[in-house]
């Protein structure tokens, strides 16, 4: 949602969040039924995602990508593009357990799926070893289906389902190696490093949330940290904090509605 100060101004300029000051539809069609707006899950930059109902009471989750131009330049082009990518990989991934079912493209930039009752996997969770046994097979069926996740590095990006188990459901930076167009040894080198570093994230949440299960094997590969997280963390560690002390600026002088 977009975060307002005292005198309910939004704390940031419009072009921060992905549709702008405007919002998700409060109701849309698909499937020729009536899905209308429960609440709003997240609206940032690139995307706003939101959980809506039918007259059943049957729970959905609408994803748009961003529209709204970044000061004055569209952007709508790049919002559909990453919905194009990531309907692809939904697809690709259907029938995969803690997958969500997909359940059809919103306009140019959205998309629909089922929504799955959880939480984000964080620090003051303990899941235990059959949690990670169904993670582990998650990202084997994800890597065979030549889907490396990336973005594991994200405790939150792992959402802890109500009935105990691993979902993925954010595959916004997520890279398909495509079968027949994705041949060359360079795509297969970046998806063998992605794989990589899946499995390197995979490791260090479960030595951090659930040591106890752990073998010494666990442990260390939790801390073989290859040179691209390394230089990674080098690179984005300070672009990462800039962009919160640019964002505080904001929230202590909000800027006026245009």
């Amino acid at each position: 949602m977009i975060e307002t100060v005292k005198d309910n101004r939004p704390a940031q300029p419009p072009s921060f969040f992905a549709l702008g000051y405007g919002g998700l539809p409060e109701e849309f069609f698909i499937a020729d039924e009536l899905y209308r707006r429960e609440k709003v899950f997240k609206h940032d930059f690139f995307a706003a995602t939101g959980l809506y109902s039918d007259t059943s009471g049957r729970l959905v989750v609408l994803k748009l990508q961003r529209t709204f131009p970044l000061f004055g330049f569209p952007m709508q082009w790049l919002g559909a593009r990453i919905a194009r990518h990531e309907i692809a990989i939904f697809r690709q991934l259907q029938g995969v357990p803690g997958i969500p079912k997909f359940l059809g493209v919103y306009g140019p930039t959205g998309y629909v799926h089922e929504f799955i009752p959880g939480e984000d996997l964080s620090p003051d969770m303990h899941p235990g070893e059959a949690f990670f046994a169904d993670l582990a097979r998650l990202f084997t069926d994800l890597h065979a289906r030549s889907v490396a996740y990336v973005d594991t590095n994200k405790r939150e990006n792992i959402l802890f389902g109500a009935d105990g188990r691993p979902y993925l459901i954010d595959f916004q930076i997520s890279f398909w190696l495509r079968q027949g167009k994705d041949d060359s040894y360079l795509a297969q080198w970046i998806f063998k490093r992605l794989v990589h570093e899946d499995w390197y994230h995979f490791y260090k949440h479960k030595t951090r949330l659930a040591p106890q299960c752990c073998s010494a094997e666990d442990f260390a590969r939790a801390e073989n940290r290859s040179w691209y997280i390394r230089l990674h963390r080098l690179i984005f560690r300070p672009l990462i904090q800039l962009r919160r002390k640019f964002l505080a600026q904001f929230k202590k002088s909000p800027t006026e509605l245009r």
